[in-house]
């Protein structure tokens, strides 16, 4: 066990040694140097007045991505310095607190040295997320470099590109599938604990972690489980008090209509005429991997395969079924990191049986979002080959 940890701690490292280093090119080849623009800030954010002596990056012609929101909360996890005004429905961001306020505790609560500490906390996650699949991997008889198949995931790969906070639950999802399998349950709690604090969709993980220990029996685990979800619901009433949540909104009661409208009405795109079929052709890959991903889920279900990882499974297919925001179908970068740790343990479970067909849907939706990096690309080979 400690060669195999010892390995996958080698390949996690080699992974953020790589991730940084990309991010690193991008930063000093397409950003001018400035690593504010990782957070992709839309020109017009209000800026609280903490954070008018930073010189931040503006993304001219956009609309920002969620990066810049979380950069705000990670200045003000506690909302004592007027962030909440510059967020546009706050409370339901603000749902999100672990990764910001990682990032302002590791800062000691010093606002120059909040971005270091954010870019940090993405990196400590990367490589939590490759070290636990590495192990794994391992476990299940593959090599344990399919563990940096963790990078290349959607949740990944936008945290990494745009500072969201969908890493952590990704890497959360693969500790969760490696520790369930083991006899120790703290482990489980602690991070079923922080999943919840990371994301409001870990908690079809925890309700159906529970509900699987009680058909088992296990009434003192169950409880146990629920209760790792106190700390994130005392922290979501003290939001509500100041706005309601918005999560019902992001909801259907209809299966799949989220999703069917989304293949039926594709998005257009302000590109020429190519550039707009080929985005629309790889949307339908990506909607495609989802696709697969569901179909795995079910014939798990249709084999009556019950285990911990197969009954977390079935809820996150169930919320992805009833998704209906087109907000979130609209784009791949959304839907994509939202769903990955369903994708991820669809796999982790898959994987024995059909390794290729296993990987199959990250790699549909690898490929949609491969097209968001080429400006960056071609970006960095322009700034190494001297041609700008």
């Amino acid at each position: 066990m400690r060669t195999a940890s010892f390995r996958a701690a080698r390949l996690a490292l080699a992974a953020v040694l790589a991730v940084f280093c990309w991010q690193w090119l991008t930063v000093h080849y397409n950003y001018r140097g400035n690593w504010t623009g990782l957070f992709c800030i839309r020109p017009g954010m209000p800026v609280p007045e903490f954070l008018k002596s930073e010189h931040l990056y503006i993304f001219e012609n956009s609309s920002g991505y969620d990066g810049m929101v979380y950069h705000l909360i990670a200045h003000d996890p506690w909302m004592r310095k007027g962030s909440p005004a510059a967020i546009a429905g706050a409370p339901f961001r603000y749902q999100r607190i672990l990764v910001p306020a990682l990032a302002w505790l590791l800062a000691f609560g010093q606002d120059r040295w909040i971005h270091p500490a954010y870019f940090t906390v993405i990196l400590g996650f990367v490589f939590l997320g490759v070290y636990w699949l590495s192990l794994i991997s391992s476990q299940l008889g593959f090599a344990p470099a399919w563990g940096l198949l963790f990078v290349f995931t959607p949740a990944a790969l936008t945290s990494v590109d745009r500072m969201t906070v969908d890493v952590a639950l990704a890497a959360f999802a693969v500790g969760f599938a490696l520790y369930v399998r083991t006899s120790k349950q703290w482990p489980v709690l602690l991070i079923l604990t922080c999943a919840a604090l990371t994301r409001e969709t870990a908690l079809p993980i925890v309700a159906a972690y529970t509900i699987f220990l009680l058909t088992r029996k296990q009434f003192r685990n169950a409880a146990f489980a629920a209760a790792t979800v106190i700390p994130a619901a005392a922290w979501f009433v003290y939001l509500s008090h100041r706005e309601p949540s918005q999560l019902d909104r992001y909801l259907s009661t209809i299966p799949l209509a989220g999703f069917v409208e989304r293949v039926i009405h594709p998005t257009i795109y302000a590109l020429p005429h190519f550039e707009n079929a080929s985005a629309q052709a790889f949307d339908l890959i990506a909607l495609a991997g989802v696709a697969i991903a569901l179909a795995l889920a079910f014939r798990l279900a249709m084999r009556k395969t019950w285990n911990a990882e197969s009954a977390v499974i079935y809820a996150v297919a169930a919320a992805a079924i009833f998704l209906g925001s087109r907000a979130v179908w609209d784009d791949a970068y959304a839907f994509g990191r939202v769903l990955t740790p369903f994708l991820l343990l669809t796999a982790i479970e898959t994987a024995p049986a059909h390794p290729v067909l296993a990987i199959l849907p990250i790699l549909c939706v690898d490929a949609r979002l491969a097209l968001n990096f080429i400006t960056q690309v071609q970006g960095v080979l322009d700034g190494l080959t001297g041609s700008v």
